[in-house]
Formats: C-alpha cells, structure tokens, sequence
C-alpha cells in the first residue's frame, strides 16, 4: 500500500535536493581558474577560494551530492509512482511525458546555451572553456540524453566531457526511469525484491566497471533510494505505534554513523574490496550515511508535515541551479576577458555569482521552465 497520501510532499527531502544542486556549483567554481580544457591555472590556490574555511568541504566534495540526489529520487519515484505504475494506473506515455516535460525543456536550452556560447569562447581564445570534447557525435548524444549510455565505449569515442557536462546525471536519470518503470509494472513489489534487484545491479556493477560506472552507481543508487523507501515504511507503521522506540534507535544509529565512530573500519572495508568494485564506490557514504540521512529527513516530516513548506522554492529551483551555473560559468568568463576584470577569489564576486545563479535559475524556471512542462502535459496528456 503507499504510504504517500495525495498531494503529500516531502519538503524536507526538496530542500535536500536544493542543496546538493548547490554543493556541485560550489565544487564547480574552480572553473573559473581553468586555464584550458581540463587543466587548472598553475596560479590556483585551492585553499584561497572564497569563504574556504566555511565550505571547504563543498569545493572539495561537492559533486558526491549527484550520488545523494540519484537516491533521493529513487526515494521519491517509489513512493510517487511505484504504486500508480503497478495497478496500470498510469501508461507509459503518460509516465514518460510527465518526466520529458519536466527534463528536456531546461536540457536544451542550456545545451544550446553552451554550443553558442562555447562556439563564442573559442572564437575568441582558440580552445573552449573547462570542456573540450564539443565534437558532433558528443552534441547528438547530449542532446538524446544518451552520452553515459555507453555508446562511447562501444564506437570507441569520447561522448561525454563536452557541451553542457552535467547534465551526465540526467542521462543516467533517463535510464533509470525507463527500467524503472518496465520493472514496476511486475516485481519489485516489496523490500526483498528491491534487495534482490540491487544484487543483480552490484553485479552488472562488477562486471562492467569502470567502462559504465558512471550509469551502473546511478542505476544502483536510484534502487538503494527505492529500498530506503520501504525501509521507510516498516519505520513508518512503528512510529504509529512505538515512536519513542524507534526514534532513540534512529538517534543512536544516526550518533554512532555521523559520529565518525566506523570511517576507519569502513574505510578499511573499501580498500579491501577495491579490486571488486573499484575506487569510486564510497561504501559507508553511499550504502550507509546517504539512505540514514533520508530517513531522519522523512522522520522528522512524519511528524512536522509542513516543516520546510516556506523554503520548497530551494527545491523547485535545484535542477535550475544545476543545469544553469555552467553556461553563466562561460558568460562570466567572457565578460571578465572582455569587459571588466573579475577578482574570482574574492568573496563580493562569489556572492555577486551565487546571486547572479539563484536569481537567473528564479527567472528561467517561472518564466520557461514552469510554463513549457505545463504546457506540454496540457497538451500530450490526456488522462493523467
């Protein structure tokens, strides 16, 4: 049964999800110090960039917030759709219309955004800015949303590191939600089941890393977010019941995994079984402290439904924020060859680009965003 009441929302997790977009842009502001496609300024100095001391760990780790968000909307499409897709209450057309209305309409205008302006860039300084690999077989597989789909590997070249680069994600997102939907519409009925499918992706994981890892660890990720949703609602019919129970169980679990009692001990797990699944699978991280953070998100709007309501803006922005920051990246860029000289370490400039970020991704998604996933779903979807 879901336990997802109609129209309920989680904001918590929304604003969750706002909030890694952000950590990947502050991770991404070294961009401004490359110097050629892929190469850093020899002038860089890591520890210089603005307000270091506060969010080091952002610049250094920020871009594992894509791994956070493949698990938040396993989460989410579990607990949205799971059901709907299992009892035939929505087609696939309709399932994927819903979820093209809401991705490609921001894809493409970035992608274009970045051929125009990375044509530009070039024009002026013969190379192209961070991302060097803008060739026509990387633009139609960007543009198809298939660059990690491993079409690179099987014709032997690089289709990925080019245009408007993170939207890498939203390739393995297509992915998943296309086997998610085929696999709903029979099985994975349950946690057991859901178990059992991530068994099957670690071993597919195994076998083709690191040729897909970038898909494999999002596909994986995407069903550990499914698997967390019904640990969720096990967690849920107890907290109906014996709440002060399960709350001091999740405190302690949550002292113990954040505390930073067991990094070592994981640490030590990852470096053993490295030669099984390679270096890139954080297993503590991934396995553990991600799954453990949604839960205490939806605990807590278990019991405060509309915590985080005034603040769901952060989420309806989040996929803005991520596929936006990149061409203002080479705007920014530009203008500072050209036009005025941008001081990239001070902190005024950084506050002037998250504010240029926000207020242009506020724009973009009230004024072209919104509009066309709407205006599409009016359009293609009958019977929703």
């Amino acid at each position: 049964m879901n336990i997802v009441k109609k129209n309920e929302r989680f904001y918590l997790l929304d604003i969750f999800r706002g909030v890694a977009a952000i950590c990947v842009v502050l991770q991404h502001y070294q961009h401004f110090f490359f110097i050629n496609p892929g190469q850093l300024s020899s002038d860089f100095i890591y520890y210089e960039q603005p307000f270091f001391d506060l969010i080091f760990p952002f610049y250094r780790f920020g871009t594992v917030a894509v791994q956070f968000f493949f698990i938040l909307s396993g989460f989410i499409f579990f607990a949205v759709y799971k059901e709907k897709i299992f009892n035939k209450h929505v087609s696939f057309k309709n399932f994927f219309i819903l979820r093209i209305s809401r991705l490609y309409p921001l894809h493409l205008l970035t992608l274009f955004l970045v051929l125009i302006l990375q044509k530009i860039f070039y024009t002026l300084y013969s190379k192209f800015f961070v991302y060097g690999d803008n060739s026509i077989y990387t633009f139609v597989s960007h543009f198809f949303l298939i660059q990690e789909w491993g079409f690179d590997k099987l014709f032997n070249i690089n289709i990925t590191s080019g245009f408007n680069y993170p939207s890498w994600s939203i390739s393995v997102e297509i992915f998943a939600y296309i086997s998610f939907f085929y696999i709903s519409l029979n099985f994975i009925k349950n946690m057991l089941q859901s178990v059992l499918i991530l068994i099957i992706i670690s071993l597919i994981y195994i076998l083709t890393q690191p040729q897909l890892t970038n898909l494999t660890i999002g596909i994986f990720l995407f069903y550990l977010g499914g698997t967390t949703y019904y640990l969720f609602t096990k967690i849920k019919h107890y907290l109906n019941n014996n709440s002060t129970i399960v709350i001091l169980m999740i405190l302690v679990l949550d002292i113990i995994i954040f505390g930073r009692f067991l990094n070592e001990t994981f640490l030590n797990i990852q470096n053993s079984l490295s030669f099984i699944i390679g270096e890139r699978f954080m297993v503590l991280l991934y396995l553990i402290k991600f799954p453990l953070l949604i839960i205490n998100l939806v605990v807590v709007q278990f019991y405060f439904e509309n915590l985080g309501k005034s603040l769901q803006i952060i989420g309806d922005l989040s996929y803005t924020i991520y596929l936006i920051h990149f061409p203002l990246q080479i705007l920014l860029t530009i203008l500072n060859n050209e036009l005025f000289t941008f001081n990239f370490y001070s902190e005024y400039f950084f506050l002037f680009y998250i504010f240029i970020i926000f207020i242009t991704s506020y724009l973009v998604h009230k004024f072209y965003e919104y509009p066309i996933k709407e205006l599409i779903r009016y359009n293609f979807i009958r019977n929703k």
